[in-house]
């Protein structure tokens, strides 16, 4: 698992797994996920944690704390990418490698 840390000022905990299915896809696990950030929180997949660069959105998270999963679909292919980031609209408030 991968352990989130807090970006531009804001604490942000928890951990991230990932489980993939072929053929499928799979899921993004975060675990005990807490931030103190608000607003509409987002997920992306990124190469070192730049949201400048070619990232897949992973949709809007479901809460800004606790257990949950967000899938990702079929055709991603995971390899390229090492960091979860979850943002506020532009601005990142937390990041962890994808082990």
């Amino acid at each position: 698992m991968g352990a989130f840390s807090g970006t531009n000022d804001h604490v942000t905990n928890g951990n991230v797994g990932v489980a993939i299915i072929a053929g499928v896809g799979g899921d993004l696990a975060f675990q005990d996920f807490a931030t103190d950030a608000t607003g509409d929180l987002k997920g992306y997949l990124t190469i070192g944690g730049d949201l400048s660069k070619q990232t897949i959105d992973l949709g809007a998270l479901p809460a800004n704390e606790g257990t949950f999963n967000i899938s990702f679909p079929g055709d991603t292919d995971i390899s390229f990418f090492d960091t979860v980031v979850v943002a506020v609209g532009e601005t990142s408030v937390g990041s962890a490698r994808v082990p």
